[in-house]
C-alpha cells in the first residue's frame, strides 16, 4: 500500500528519532538540552529550513536513515514555510502518519487554524522560559512517544495484506468506494464486499480486517443497531459509517456506539475517504494503547493491580462454588531505588525486567503474574500441589533474586521478600486476600531482607516445619538416614512365608524414626522421591537376594512406586540395575502402585515393560478409588491388594465382608492374585481362608522389622517349615 497508510510501528527499545525543523540555533540548543533533561532516549536530527527537512525525509530509507518517529516543526522558516512543509507531509503517503507537533513562537489564530486544517497533531506556542520548554517536551514525549507508539507485544493493526471490509448493499456505491480507494492505494489492498449484516458478522469472525466501512441501512438490519451489532462482534476493528443521511444527531450517536467516524456519501471524495480511514485506524490504535496503559505496568508490561484483582475475584468465586483452594503470593523487590539513583531509570527498568523474568521462572507454568505496587508483584496459585509447595516456591524466588543479574556489562544485586495468604484461612474475598499477602510481605521486610512470611501465624509455623523437613530430607540420603523395614506376607492357606513388603522409614537425627506419612508428601512435592525411590529399590533387591541365598524356597519382595517415579523411563533403568547388580530374578520383585497414578498411556506402556521382564505389578489399596474396574481392564495388573480399611470390621460388618468376598471372587475370575492387608485378628484370618484369599499380611502375622531381624526369623521359620515362626 505504498508503504504505510494502514500501518503503525511499535516501539522497539531503540532511541526515538526526532526531526527538529528550526532555523534558530539558540532554539535548537534549547530543545536539545530540554530533551536531555527530560530523560527521553532520543536521536535528534536538525533541519534549518523546510527544504532541508523535506530532502532529509525523502532521502530516508535510500540512505538507510530511518524516518523520524516525531517531527517538531517551527512555522517561520526560510524558503519552504512550515505551513507548506506540513501540507506536503500530510499529502505524502510515505510520510503522512509521522506525528507533527508545531512548536512555534506564533500564537496567531490564523496560524493555529491553518496548522490544524493541515492535520498537525499538536500546536504548542514556543515557551520563552527553559522550565516551560522542558515541561512541554516531557508532555510531548509522554504522549506521542508512549501513547501513539505501541509497545512490543501489543497489537499494532499491521497486517501482511491490509484489508478492508465494505458492508454495502448498493452495487453502485460499492463500486464508487472501490474506485475512490483505487485512485490512491496500490493493488495490495484487499477489499471484501458483503451486502448483509449477517454476512459482515461472519466475515469479521473469520478474518481480522484493518478497517470496516459500513452502510447502516441493510436488508437485514437498519439504522444504529447495525453499528452496535457489528461493533460488538469486532470491537477492536476501526469502523467508519458510510451513510446517505447527514443528520448530526445520528452521527454523534454512531460515534457513541463505537464508530470512529461518520461520512456522508454525497460529500465523499477519494482523498477525504482515504484520510478518514487512516485517521480512524490511528484513533483506534491510540485508544487500544490507552486501554493497554490503563491495565498494564509501563515498565514490565505485566497486568496491573486492577486486572489482578479482577482475576483473583474470579478465582475466589470458583473456590466458593467448588470448595477449591487458592493462595496469593506477593513479591517485593529491594534495591531498585538505588539502581535508579546511581544509573538512571533506563538501566533501572532493565534490571526490573530481568528480575521479573526470574520471578516467572520460579512460578508454575501458566499462572498470572501482575504488578500490584511499586516494585511489587503478585501471583495466584490454585493447584493444590503448588499451594502446598508455597514455602519451596518462596525460597526459590528469594534465591533467584539474590543471584546478581548483568545489565549493560555491569552486575546488579537485588533482594526480595515474599508474603503469602491463603483463601478461606486468611480471607474469603479478593481484595482482603491480596491485602493479607501484602501485609505478610511488609512483615517479612521488617523482619529481614530475603525472607518470606505467611499472613497466618499458624501457616508460618507449618511452613517453617515443612521447609526444615525438606532441608533435612535433602541430606538424609547422603547421611544414610533411610531404612527399609519389611512386613512378612504369608500364604493364607498354609501360613507359609512367601515374601515381604518393603516399607520406608527415616531415622531422623532429632525426631527419631519417622513413618512415611510424616515425610513422603514433602519428598514427592520436592522431587526428592525419585532418588529416595531408587535407593529403596536397590536396597530391597539387595536384601531379598541375600535372604534367598539363605533359604531353599525364594521369597518375593514388593516395593512401592510413586507417581513421580512412574512418570519417566528412568524407573526401568533403576529396576534393571537393581536386578542385575544383585543377580536377582525378575520374578522375585513386585512393584506396588495405587490406582490414582494409573492415568496415562505412558504409565500403561511402562507397566507393560515391567511385565515383559517378568516383574509382577500389584494394585495397592484396591477398592477405595472410583475407577478400579476400568484400570483392571486397561492396565497390566497381576495382583490386587485389598485395602486395610475394608478389613477393619470384617467379619462382623456384613457390608465390608461382602465387599471383600466380591473382590476375591472377581480376582479369581480374572486370574489375579489377591493379598489382604491389615489382618490383625484371628477372626479376620479365618474369614480370608474361608473365602480362598491367596495371601495376607498384618500385625497378627508379624509387624514390620528391619532386615537383620527379618533374616534371623527367616532362618528360624525356614527350619520350622516357614509357618508361624515369623511372629
Amino acid at each position: 500500500m505504498g508503504g504505510s497508510r494502514f500501518e503503525v510501528a511499535g516501539a522497539s527499545g531503540r532511541p526515538l528519532e526526532i526531526l527538529l525543523v528550526e532555523d534558530n540555533p539558540g532554539d535548537v540548543r534549547l530543545v536539545a538540552e530540554a530533551l536531555r533533561q527530560a530523560r527521553l532516549l532520543t536521536h535528534l536530527r536538525v533541519a534549518d529550513s523546510g527544504d532541508s527537512a523535506l530532502a532529509q525525509l525523502r532521502g530516508a530509507g535510500a540512505s538507510q536513515r530511518p524516518l523520524p518517529d516525531l517531527i517538531l516543526l517551527d512555522l517561520n522558516l526560510p524558503g519552504l514555510s512550515g505551513h507548506e512543509l506540513l501540507h506536503t507531509l500530510k499529502s505524502d503517503p510515505r510520510l503522512v502518519r509521522i506525528p507533527v507537533v508545531v512548536l512555534t513562537g506564533s500564537d496567531a489564530d490564523e496560524d493555529i487554524r491553518r496548522a490544524y486544517d493541515a492535520h498537525a497533531n499538536c500546536y504548542v506556542r514556543k515557551p520563552v522560559e527553559f522550565d516551560q520548554l522542558l515541561n512541554v517536551l516531557q508532555t510531548v514525549g509522554n504522549f506521542w512517544l508512549s501513547v501513539v507508539s505501541l509497545p512490543e507485544g501489543v497489537s499494532t493493526g499491521r497486517m501482511d495484506t491490509p484489508s478492508l471490509l465494505l458492508v454495502e448493499d448498493n452495487p453502485g456505491d460499492a463500486r464508487m468506494v472501490r474506485e475512490m480507494l483505487g485512485e490512491s492505494i496500490a493493488e495490495d489492498l484487499r477489499i471484501d464486499v458483503v451486502t448483509r449484516l449477517r454476512e459482515a458478522i461472519d466475515a469479521v469472525r473469520e478474518h481480522r480486517y484493518t478497517a470496516i466501512l459500513l452502510d447502516p441501512g441493510l436488508p437485514d438490519s437498519q439504522g444504529l443497531e447495525t453499528v452496535a451489532a457489528l461493533h460488538r462482534v469486532a470491537p477492536l476493528t476501526p469502523l467508519v459509517v458510510l451513510s446517505g443521511h447527514g443528520d448530526e444527531e445520528i452521527a454523534l450517536r454512531a460515534i457513541q456506539l463505537g464508530a470512529q467516524d461518520y461520512v456522508i456519501k454525497g460529500e465523499l471524495q477519494s482523498a477525504a475517504l482515504l484520510r478518514t480511514l487512516r485517521y480512524a485506524i490511528e484513533r483506534k490504535l491510540v485508544q487500544e494503547r490507552l486501554d493497554y496503559l490503563a491495565s498494564h505496568d509501563g515498565v514490565t508490561g505485566l497486568p496491573n493491580r486492577q486486572v489482578f484483582l479482577a482475576n483473583l475475584s474470579q478465582v475466589v468465586s470458583g473456590c466458593q462454588r467448588t470448595g477449591g483452594d487458592a493462595a496469593v503470593v506477593s513479591i517485593g523487590l529491594s534495591g531498585i531505588g538505588l539502581v535508579n539513583q546511581i544509573h538512571g531509570h533506563e538501566i533501572g527498568d532493565q534490571v526490573v525486567a530481568a528480575a521479573v523474568l526470574r520471578i516467572r521462572e520460579a512460578l508454575p507454568e501458566g499462572v498470572l503474574l501482575a504488578c500490584t505496587g511499586s516494585a511489587e508483584y503478585s501471583t495466584i496459585l490454585t493447584d493444590r500441589g503448588a499451594i502446598m509447595d508455597t514455602p519451596r516456591i518462596a525460597e526459590d524466588l528469594l534465591v533467584r533474586i539474590r543471584t546478581p543479574c548483568q545489565v549493560a556489562d555491569q552486575k546488579f544485586y537485588l533482594a526480595a521478600n515474599v508474603g503469602m495468604s491463603m483463601y478461606s484461612i486468611d480471607a474469603d474475598e479478593a481484595a482482603p486476600l491480596l491485602k493479607c499477602a501484602e501485609t505478610a510481605l511488609y512483615q517479612a521486610k521488617n523482619t529481614s531482607p530475603g525472607t518470606f512470611q505467611f499472613y497466618s501465624a499458624q501457616m508460618n509455623a507449618t511452613a517453617r516445619r515443612r521447609l526444615m523437613l525438606e532441608r533435612d530430607l535433602r541430606h538424609a540420603l547422603e547421611r544414610d538416614e533411610f531404612e527399609l523395614h519389611y512386613q512378612p506376607v504369608v500364604d493364607a492357606a498354609s501360613q507359609a512365608l512367601v515374601g515381604a513388603e518393603a516399607l520406608l522409614r527415616w531415622r531422623h537425627p532429632e525426631r527419631g524414626l519417622l513413618a512415611p506419612d510424616q515425610f513422603l508428601d514433602v519428598a514427592e512435592q520436592s522431587g526428592l522421591i525419585v532418588p529416595i525411590g531408587a535407593w529403596a529399590m536397590a536396597t530391597a533387591c539387595r536384601v531379598v537376594a541375600y535372604w534367598n541365598s539363605l533359604v531353599a524356597q525364594p521369597l518375593r519382595i514388593s516395593v512401592n512406586v510413586s507417581a513421580h517415579q512412574l512418570g519417566g523411563e528412568e524407573l526401568i533403568g533403576v529396576i534393571d540395575r537393581a536386578l542385575s547388580e544383585n543377580r536377582l530374578s525378575p520374578s522375585a520383585l513386585m512393584v506396588e502402585l495405587t490406582e490414582n497414578i494409573m492415568h496415562s498411556e505412558a504409565s500403561r506402556h511402562l507397566l507393560l515393560a515391567l511385565r515383559e521382564r517378568g516383574i509382577s505389578v500389584a494394585l495397592d489399596d484396591f477398592g477405595i478409588g472410583f475407577s478400579s474396574l476400568a484400570y483392571l481392564r486397561r492396565f497390566p495388573v497381576d495382583v490386587l491388594k485389598i485395602d486395610r480399611s475394608f478389613m477393619t470390621h470384617v467379619p462382623a460388618d456384613k457390608r465390608d465382608a461382602a465387599i471383600v468376598r466380591a473382590i476375591v471372587v472377581m480376582a479369581r475370575t480374572l486370574g489375579l492374585l489377591v493379598i489382604a492387608e491389615g489382618v490383625e485378628t484371628e477372626a479376620q484370618r479365618d474369614f480370608l481362608r474361608e473365602e480362598n484369599c491367596d495371601q495376607m499380611q498384618g500385625y497378627l502375622l508379624a509387624r514390620p522389622m528391619d532386615a537383620a531381624a527379618f533374616a534371623t526369623r527367616l532362618v528360624t521359620a525356614d527350619d520350622a517349615g516357614r509357618t508361624a515362626g515369623m511372629r
